[in-house]
């Protein structure tokens, strides 16, 4: 999916609404994606829901807020909801008046705020819904003006912040800070992704990104810009499971690691292939961890060789060591023509060999951090992260393989020159175990049959909205590896979720 930038925005807006939809029905289904993610939020911790501050512009963005206000106030899982109007009630106008006056007749009270004094409730609130400029913000906010002080107050942290298509205050046509401006953790962006969302460093202040289809109609001119890979992008690779179906269809991978003392690496990498739909996991691994390795993956099978063990896709690093039987692993895997995914030291094992990659007949997919992306490509690891996709795209040519680029917003990137950056992931998943985890996501999307391109833009973003699912949970600080498997199932939920109109 293309990322946008504000022209374009409203070109989609305009056409849809020139072909026959009202812009009032779409404000509707944009509140309805709001409030639908402010509920989640509030599930994973019930606190949230308890004084409910939704702060609104007088254009479309805060009717937006005025209609997810009135469907927040319906919920029994939100207590008190405070509405604050930044503005004068009567520059409300077309359908933003229209919500406003839904909202009045419902019995809520709009509050127009004309000081800072008016802000006080932002000071108690559990959470903030941050409805007031969005992308329609045509200049930098005055930093000593009431709109910077509202978004000041609301990026305190001590409350969970909602933002409406954009967090207020960042230029939605580029990833520039230009002033102040809201720090969410959560925004709802409708029909497509902008480009702030996408680039750094603004995209760091947009917490978990959704892309609500409200039902927009692609922009009509040719749209140049960034390519995101989102949740609708990922849905149709996971179509209902057909009631015959067996473990079988789903596809054997053999992850190839556990050398003595890294069990837990493999363990980590299988139990996320199974979480992320694999039929059967076999780990290759050590003697002296396959014990451990039975305890801590009770689905898994153990082996001391690939032969035999019949996999439709392997996935090599996780523990592997650099030692003799890693790299006598690391042959044998390279020597068969079966899907493969190498990440760890698979990948340092594979310094100053990156043609070796490109002459196998099978799909080959790298998932480095930037420190082994620069040992790959003999440059220092301030090149590869001054420009991840230009590395990504680099060592996708040199290696002939389909490439994750980690970091925030990893980038995906083929020897054909197509690259994206993923919508998805946060800076709690820099810790150790979690690209284990992402191996085993990639290595079972390859062996239930998907393209290496497919398994790596699919896993990618699987691994990192489950991140983002954690930190919003348990907060990023106390993120740790073993909990991304386990968050794989309200991903997967998330994704499809992403298909409802």
């Amino acid at each position: 999916m293309i990322a946008l930038g504000p022209a374009a925005a409203r070109e989609a807006d305009g056409r849809t609404i020139s072909a026959g939809t009202p812009g009032i029905v779409l404000m509707e289904r944009a509140a309805e994606a709001v409030a639908r993610e402010c509920l989640r939020a509030v599930d994973a911790v019930p606190l949230r829901g308890e004084r409910v501050v939704v702060l609104c512009g007088t254009g479309n963005n805060g009717g937006d807020g005025f209609e997810a206000a009135r469907l927040l106030r319906t919920s029994r899982r939100v207590g008190r909801v405070s509405v604050l109007l930044l503005g004068a009630r009567e520059r409300v106008g077309g359908d933003a008046a229209e919500t406003l006056l839904r909202l009045e007749q419902e019995g809520g009270r709009v509050v127009a705020v004309d000081a800072e004094a008016g802000l006080e409730p932002l000071r108690g609130a559990t959470m903030v819904v941050d409805a007031l400029f969005g992308t329609g913000l045509s200049r930098p906010l005055d930093a000593e003006g009431l709109a910077a002080r509202a978004a000041r107050l609301a990026s305190t942290r001590r409350a969970f912040v909602v933002s409406v298509d954009l967090p207020s205050g960042l230029d939605a046509g580029s990833g520039a800070l230009v002033g102040p401006h809201v720090r969410a953790d959560l925004t709802v962006t409708f029909g497509a992704p902008k480009l702030a969302h996408l680039l750094l460093p603004a995209a760091a202040f947009c917490g978990r990104v959704v892309v609500a289809d409200i039902g927009l109609l692609p922009v009509g001119s040719p749209v140049v810009g960034p390519e995101a890979v989102t949740a609708a992008d990922v849905a149709p690779l996971f179509p209902p499971r057909p009631a015959s179906a067996h473990k079988g269809t789903y596809g054997t991978l053999a992850v190839i690691g556990g050398a003595q003392g890294m069990a837990g690496a493999a363990a980590l990498a299988a139990r996320a292939a199974f979480r992320a739909g694999a039929g059967k996991v076999v780990v290759v691994a050590e003697e002296a961890s396959r014990a451990a390795l039975q305890t801590l993956v009770a689905e898994a099978t153990g082996a001391e060789a690939l032969r035999g063990t019949g996999p439709a896709a392997l996935a090599v690093g996780p523990g592997l060591g650099t030692g003799p039987w890693g790299a006598a692993r690391l042959e044998e895997a390279l020597a068969t023509p079966l899907p493969v995914v190498l990440d760890a030291d698979a990948l340092n094992l594979l310094r100053g060999r990156l043609g070796e990659i490109g002459a196998r007949t099978g799909p080959v997919v790298l998932t480095p951090h930037p420190g082994e992306a620069s040992r790959l490509l003999g440059l220092p690891v301030s090149s590869v992260a001054a420009d991840p996709a230009n590395a990504a795209l680099r060592l996708a040519a040199e290696s002939r393989a389909t490439v994750v680029l980690k970091g925030f917003r990893s980038v995906v990137a083929t020897p054909a020159g197509r690259v994206a950056r993923v919508l998805a992931g946060n800076p709690g998943l820099a810790t150790g175990g979690s690209g284990d985890v992402l191996t085993g996501i990639v290595g079972a999307l390859l062996a239930r049959g998907r393209t290496a391109w497919e398994a790596a833009a699919a896993g990618a973003y699987l691994h990192g909205l489950a991140g983002d699912l954690v930190r919003e949970r348990l907060g990023e600080e106390s993120l740790r590896a073993s909990d991304l498997p386990e968050e794989l199932g309200r991903a997967f939920a998330a994704v499809a979720e992403s298909m409802l109109p």
